[in-house]
């Protein structure tokens, strides 16, 4: 499927009642997408996942527009994809996977959503622009380096403290600021 000229991959989960999308070797050809919406159906059945490493390397992407429909963003989604600078999760992602937004240094703001339970392994990591993330109390599973190298980083937990519900000791690896009990 094509969608703003970049050519989309789509395949079935597991159950055979959802897809899962990523970009069809976009990145790394001659097309590198600006922006990317992603639909919330493909042939009459939801778009829940975005898959590993859909879009990474997509160094000129700015801005992508994830649907309602996606509940998790696959480890590497969009790894070293160093222009895009804010991102909107939708509420119905639980789950943000390893590694999925590694290295893009221009993201200044993602707004993750209350569903959240997960953050994987050095999902933020190197994102040295990221200037504040509210954790909701619902994310009960941070992975090591989460926010490595997030120099400007302020961290916003809704949570009284680290280790109440299992993060990894060093989800805070460079020791950013960390307001507790957060109630924005």
């Amino acid at each position: 499927m094509i969608v703003n000229n970049i050519l989309l991959e789509f395949s079935l989960n597991g159950e055979q009642n959802s897809y899962s999308v990523r970009g069809s070797d976009t990145c790394q050809s001659i097309i590198d997408p600006i922006s990317i919406e992603i639909p919330s159906t493909y042939l009459g059945k939801p778009v829940t996942s975005i898959g590993d490493k859909a879009f990474s390397y997509c160094k000129s992407l700015t801005s992508i527009v994830i649907p309602h429909s996606v509940t998790s963003i696959g480890d590497g989604a969009f790894y070293y994809c160093r222009s895009l600078t804010a991102i909107v999760i939708p509420d119905s992602v639980t789950s943000i996977g390893e590694y999925a937004f590694y290295n893009c240094t221009s993201l200044r703001y993602i707004d993750i959503p209350n569903s959240l339970t997960s953050i994987g392994l050095q999902a933020f990591d190197d994102c040295e622009s990221l200037q504040s993330i509210v954790i909701p109390h619902g994310v009960t599973s941070i992975g090591f380096w989460a926010f490595h190298n997030c120099l400007s980083l302020t961290i916003f937990a809704e949570a009284s403290f680290d280790q109440q519900f299992g993060w990894n000791w060093g989800w805070n690896s460079s020791n950013r600021p960390v307001m507790w009990d957060y109630r924005g």
